[in-house]
C-alpha cells in the first residue's frame, strides 16, 4: 500500500472559492476510486476543521496539528519545518492541491496543482497584501520548480507556468477540473421560492463569484446599464452575488453611476443549494472575467440551463468553446449587445442553453480524479 499525504490547509479558511471546490471534490472521488492508498490529511489553522464525510473512510487518517498557520509559515520559510510527510507520520508522494508553502523530506516526493497566475499576469489587480502574500508567503517560482510534477487545470494555466517559471512543459500535465453530477435546473416552484426569498421577481443577470477586480465587474455595471436603453431589456435588473473580496471601491461607484442602483442587488456568502436556484432563475450568467485558470460559474450555469457571457480570454475559451456568447471584456459596448441578445433574442437562448447541457457532459470529477491520481502514481515509478 502506497502513501499519499495531502495538504488540506486550504479547507480551513472559511470560504468556498473555486480552490476549495476542487479540493473537496478530487479528494473525495480520488479517495473512493483508491482503497488501495493509505491518505493522510495534513490540516494546521486556528479554526477547527469541519469533517467531511470522506475523510471518514477507513484507509484515511486526519493530522490535525493545533498550530496557527502563520506559524507554520514562520517555521517553515526560517527554519525548514515542519516537514509535512513527518507530520503525517511519513508520506511516499505529497500532494498540495494548491500552492501553500510546505517544507518535505527529501526522499518525499512532491505534486502540485497550480489553478492560474493572475497573481504574476495581472499583479495591479491584487491588493497589497496579497502581491506581497503570493511572492513571499508563497514562493510559486520556488515551489515550482521543486514540484517533482505540476497539474495545470487548463491549457492556459499550464502555458503560463511554462512561461513565467522557465518550467518544460513535460514537467506539467493539464487535467482539466469537473463539475458537479447533482447539479441541474431547480424546478418552477424552487425557483418561485428564492425569488420571493430575496425579494427579487424581475428577470436578471448574474454575476456570480468573489468580488475583485479580476472578475471585471464595473465594466458588467457600465455594461448593462448601457443594455437597459433598449426596450427589450429595460427591465431586466443585475444580481452580483458571492464572497467579498478587495478592491471593491471601483464596483460601488460604478453602481452609483447607473441610471438605476436600486435595481442592482448584492447577495453575499450564498450556500450551494441557494448556489443552483440563483442559477437557475437567471436569464443570463455574465462572467466577463479579465483572466481564469478554469471558470466553475459558466460550466455551473450550463448545467442549470441558463445561457453564458464570458470572455474570449485565458481559459475560459477552453472550458466554454462554442456553448457560451464569448466577448472582449474590455469592449463594455460588446459586453452590452451580448446581454440584451442572450435575453432577448429566442432563437440564440435555445442555442446556447442546448450547447451548454452538452457541454458540460465533457468535464466529470471522476475523469478528474482518476487522471489526477495517475500522475500522483507516476511520480513514484
Amino acid at each position: 500500500m502506497i502513501t499519499i499525504g495531502v495538504d488540506i490547509r486550504v479547507l480551513g479558511t472559511g470560504r468556498h472559492s473555486g480552490i476549495e471546490e476542487y479540493t473537496e471534490q478530487i479528494l473525495s472521488h480520488m479517495i473512493a476510486q483508491a482503497p488501495d492508498v493509505h491518505w493522510k490529511l495534513f490540516y494546521s489553522g486556528r479554526a477547527p476543521l469541519v469533517r467531511r464525510d470522506w475523510m471518514s473512510a477507513q484507509n484515511v487518517s486526519v493530522f490535525e496539528t493545533g498550530l496557527s498557520n502563520r506559524l507554520v509559515w514562520l517555521t517553515t520559510k526560517f527554519f525548514g519545518m515542519p516537514r509535512l510527510d513527518e507530520q503525517v507520520g511519513g508520506a511516499d508522494v505529497f500532494f498540495f492541491p494548491h500552492f501553500l508553502l510546505g517544507v518535505l523530506s527529501p526522499a518525499c516526493k512532491r505534486i502540485m496543482t497550480w489553478h492560474d497566475l493572475s497573481y504574476e499576469k495581472m499583479p495591479h489587480l491584487l491588493s497589497p497584501y496579497r502581491r506581497f502574500w503570493h511572492a513571499v508567503q508563497m514562493q510559486p517560482r520556488h515551489q515550482a520548480h521543486t514540484a517533482d510534477r505540476i497539474i495545470a487545470v487548463s491549457s492556459a494555466t499550464a502555458q503560463d507556468i511554462v512561461d513565467s517559471y522557465g518550467i518544460s512543459r513535460q514537467r506539467v500535465a493539464v487535467v482539466p477540473s469537473g463539475i458537479d453530477p447533482l447539479l441541474r435546473r431547480s424546478s418552477e416552484v424552487e425557483i418561485t421560492s428564492w425569488r420571493t426569498l430575496r425579494n427579487i421577481q424581475a428577470p436578471f443577470v448574474l454575476a456570480l463569484g468573489t468580488r475583485e477586480p479580476r472578475k471585471n465587474l464595473p465594466a458588467l455595471i457600465r455594461a448593462w446599464d448601457v443594455a437597459r436603453k433598449q426596450s427589450a431589456f429595460r427591465a431586466v435588473h443585475l444580481v452580483i452575488a458571492g464572497q467579498a473580496g478587495w478592491m471593491e471601491r471601483d464596483i460601488v461607484r460604478a453602481i452609483a453611476t447607473t441610471h438605476t442602483p436600486r435595481e442592482v442587488h448584492i447577495i453575499e456568502n450564498i450556500d450551494r443549494d441557494e448556489r443552483q436556484r440563483i442559477l437557475s432563475a437567471a436569464s443570463v450568467l455574465a462572467y466577463p472575467s479579465l483572466m481564469e485558470g478554469f471558470g466553475f460559474p459558466p460550466l455551473e450555469a450550463m448545467a442549470c440551463g441558463t445561457p453564458v457571457l464570458t470572455s474570449a480570454t485565458s481559459s475560459l475559451f477552453e472550458t466554454v468553446g462554442d456553448a457560451g456568447l464569448l466577448v472582449d471584456p474590455y469592449r463594455v459596448d460588446q459586453v452590452a449587445a451580448g446581454l440584451v441578445a442572450l435575453h432577448a433574442d429566442p432563437g440564440l437562448r435555445s442555442r446556447m442553453i442546448a450547447r451548454g447541457l452538452e457541454r458540460v457532459g465533457l468535464f466529470s470529477w471522476q475523469r478528474s480524479a482518476q487522471a489526477t491520481l495517475a500522475e500522483i502514481r507516476s511520480v513514484l515509478q
